[in-house]
């Protein structure tokens, strides 16, 4: 049986919590809900997951604020 480990990496200032399972998927939880998911195939290592975690939050934060844009 193969064991998973899963690693959370932490974004105070944005109140989410992104859990990575040792493989592909990606757990994004907000207030301790589980509010959304993602997959990277390409993460071997936690720094490679790190980077992945970072950039889909930051893509993320980018369309909200497109979202919520004033047209004006």
């Amino acid at each position: 049986m193969k064991s998973e480990s899963r690693i959370l990496f932490e974004y105070p200032e944005h109140q989410v919590e992104i859990e990575w399972n040792g493989s592909a998927t990606f757990n994004v939880f907000n207030g301790g809900r589980n509010v959304n998911c993602f997959t990277d195939y390409n993460c071997r290592t936690m720094e490679q997951a790190q980077k992945s975690a970072d950039e889909w939050l930051e893509e993320q934060l980018q369309e909200e604020m497109l979202e919520n844009a004033d047209p004006n």
